[in-house]
Order: C-alpha cells, then sequence, then structure tokens
C-alpha cells in the first residue's frame, strides 16, 4: 500500500518539480550561486515523456463518425444516409450537366434567332428608308407641280 502511495507521489512531485525548478532556473540567473541540485533535473526528463506519451494517444482517434459506428448496428442507418446523400449529389450533378447542355443549346438558338432578328430590323430600315425617300420624291413633284400651277396662273 505504501508503494501506491509512494507511486502516485512520484507521478505528482515531478510536476511540482518541475514548476519549482522553472522558479529557481529564473532566480539562477540572478544569482548563480544558489543553482538548484543536479538531482531536480532528472524530473525534466520524466515530464517530457509523459508529455510525448499523451500525443501519441491523440493522434490515435483520427476516425470519422461513420468509421466509429460502422460495425455496430447504428452503422446501417448510416449508411443508407450516406448512400442517400451520395445519391443525391449524383442527382443533382446530373441534373446540372443536362441543365448546361440544355442552356448551351438554347444559347446557339437564342444567338441565331437573334442574328436573324438583326438582319430583318436591318431590311425593315432600308425598306422604311425607301418608303420615306420615296413619299418626300413624290412630295417635292407634287409641290413643284402646285408652284407651276400658281405661276401659270398668276
Amino acid at each position: 500500500m505504501t508503494e501506491k502511495i509512494e507511486s502516485t507521489m512520484k507521478v505528482e512531485e515531478p510536476k511540482v518539480e518541475a514548476k519549482k525548478v522553472e522558479v529557481k532556473k529564473a532566480a539562477a540567473r540572478k544569482a548563480p550561486a544558489r543553482k538548484a541540485p543536479a538531482k531536480k533535473a532528472a524530473p525534466k526528463k520524466a515530464a517530457p515523456k509523459a508529455t510525448a506519451h499523451k500525443v501519441a494517444v491523440k493522434k490515435a482517434p483520427e476516425k470519422t463518425v461513420f468509421e466509429r459506428f460502422e460495425e455496430t448496428p447504428i452503422g446501417v442507418p448510416f449508411k443508407a444516409a450516406n448512400k442517400t446523400f451520395m445519391a443525391g449529389l449524383g442527382l443533382l450533378s446530373f441534373v446540372q450537366k443536362e441543365f448546361d447542355k440544355q442552356y448551351r443549346e438554347f444559347d446557339k438558338k437564342f444567338t441565331k434567332y437573334a442574328k436573324d432578328g438583326e438582319k430583318v430590323l436591318d431590311e425593315w430600315e432600308d425598306r422604311v428608308e425607301d418608303f420615306r425617300k420615296d413619299v418626300e420624291t413624290r412630295f417635292d413633284e407634287a409641290r413643284d407641280k402646285v408652284r407651276d400651277t400658281f405661276k401659270r396662273a398668276a
């Protein structure tokens, strides 16, 4: 029983001594004659081993939630949910590709229709311009006839 107490004391002591050593190091810089004895330096070595052990323990649980429950009865709904989610993503991808394909076809047709519309607009502008010129010409002819008639009458 005393061995257990001593072993727990040994584990707790390095932590306390490590803190004391750090404090004494700061004091050692001010007064070099009061350096800590060599025996207290040994617990420093024990402390890094304990932290190294803790680091190794922290690296082990790198499993995802799905991997943790994969072997349990809870894993079945997770698998079904995962498949459903992946199917949804696949469907979304398919719909996006189809939409892009339809959009490209529409864009080609739209561009073609826009070019055709520009041609029709140009043709109508030309026709309107020709009609305007024809009306102006007829108006000028009629005006000239009226002037000639007034000149003869006068």
